[in-house]
């Protein structure tokens, strides 16, 4: 029996440490990049206008740090779900995935320039209070190139935003609706859209519908790619054709998982007296955005790092501790039989 809870306890002793022991650190990724004399910086970038594919501006800067006249080029590198759509006199480079080399503009010893370039969201779904980052490195003549630089890039926030409309009475044909939308959220909202559902016999005819092909079919889609501010309201005349007996039509704001209230929708009677609508209330979206971008990440919370496979840790340790177990059980049942 002694024997028996020798070798346990020896078990415990040599397996207890080598559980302890963290898991060896991943290396740390070194730039190959040499001793680079142009330097390059991206802006912070909010995507804006356009729900659907929002766009920003994007700067990046060069300099040149060496001691003569060089051409100072810089490598861009985009995140999945943003595209480059101008600027920069760019060209992919070399065949990588996301990757564009920019400028080539003669810069004498200490000068910079600042490049222009246009960078759009190209996610599937509309992605909101989501961000991803891209990065730009400065490049010499002689091909020689810095180690990047990051940017971040940010997508819309969800907001809250009121829709209100009166149609007036229909006359040889036609309505017109008075379109109010209020921003009722805390900044300014870069662009929203308006869709408005009509059945057989009524036709928007003013403003011009959009050619997303989002609602073909089905009714018109009006793109308002314009800043209103927080507290602000947009006011315009929407104008339907209607043909027959009385119309409803449907009027409500995209994308609805924008929106974080209820007031984004209303349902008109167009008829020879008018009617109005004060916004039926819609299902809110839910609290947390759902919408998730290609590619793009969030700020995680801070983690403590692991230092091993917790079921395997746990496993080995419980069978140490039944063996000692077993040991000390069985020297009490000895004792009995002796006495």
């Amino acid at each position: 029996m002694k024997r028996l809870l020798s070798i346990g306890i020896l078990a415990a002793a040599l397996t207890l440490p080598t559980l302890a022991a963290p898991a060896a650190a991943a290396p740390t990724a070194t730039p190959t990049a040499g001793a680079a004399t142009v330097s390059a910086r991206g802006d912070l970038v909010f995507l804006s206008g356009d729900p659907w594919h929002p766009s920003s501006p994007l700067e990046v800067r060069v300099l040149n740090t060496g001691k003569t006249a060089t051409k100072g080029f810089f490598v861009l590198r985009l995140p999945q779900g943003v595209d480059l759509t101008s600027g920069g006199d760019c060209r992919t480079d070399g065949g990588a995935p996301r990757t564009w080399l920019c400028g080539g503009t003669e810069l004498r010893a200490g000068d910079d320039r600042a490049y222009p370039l246009t960078v759009t969201s190209s996610t599937a779904e509309p992605a909101f209070g989501t961000s991803a980052w891209g990065s730009v490195a400065g490049r010499d003549a002689a091909g020689v190139t810095e180690a990047p630089a990051e940017f971040r890039i940010n997508w819309p926030d969800r907001t809250s935003l009121r829709l209100r409309a009166t149609a007036g009475p229909v006359a040889d044909g036609v309505t017109t609706v008075r379109v109010r939308v209020t921003n009722t959220g805390t900044f300014d909202l870069g662009g929203y859209s308006l869709n408005i559902a009509t059945p057989a016999g009524a036709r928007v005819t003013a403003p011009t519908c959009s050619d997303s092909g989002r609602m073909n079919g089905v009714g018109c889609e009006i793109l308002r790619n314009r800043s209103l501010a927080d507290g602000a309201t947009d006011s315009f005349d929407v104008r339907v054709a209607v043909t027959g007996d009385a119309k409803t039509v449907r009027l409500w704001l995209a994308p609805t998982t924008r929106y974080t209230n209820k007031d984004t929708s209303v349902t008109l009677r167009l008829t020879g007296s008018g009617g109005s609508g004060a916004g039926d209330a819609t299902t809110a979206p839910p609290t947390a955005d759902a919408t998730t971008t290609p590619g793009a990440t969030t700020t995680p919370e801070a983690q403590l790092p692991r230092t091993g496979s917790p079921a395997t840790t746990f496993g080995l340790v419980g069978a140490v501790l039944l063996v000692v177990g077993a040991g000390l059980l069985l020297i009490p049942r000895r004792r009995v039989r002796r006495g």
